[in-house]
């Protein structure tokens, strides 16, 4: 029995009978965090050149700004958990 954080099974999303998106059990919590700052850091890069146009700018921004603290939360959240940084394990 490993004594590091893990995650638990969650459905996203379901369509009819089925759970089309779900977070997979028993992955440590520091690598799903791992994940979702890649996944938060590229929406940014996105949303960045979505900011560039005039028609959305003023809305891309407040994504932005929202995806933005999102990721530092990610980020700190990891931090707490990451044995390499002295987390929890």
């Amino acid at each position: 029995m490993s004594n590091q954080p893990q995650t638990i099974a969650h459905s996203f999303a379901l369509n009819g009978l089925h759970e089309v998106l779900e977070a997979a059990a028993q992955i440590p919590v520091h690598e799903s965090l791992d994940a979702a700052i890649y996944r938060l850091e590229a929406m940014l890069g996105g949303i960045r050149e979505l900011m560039q146009e005039t028609s959305v700018s003023n809305k891309a921004t407040l994504v932005y700004f929202a995806a933005e603290s999102a990721l530092a939360l990610v980020i700190a959240a990891h931090a707490g958990v990451a044995p390499s940084r002295g987390g929890a394990v």
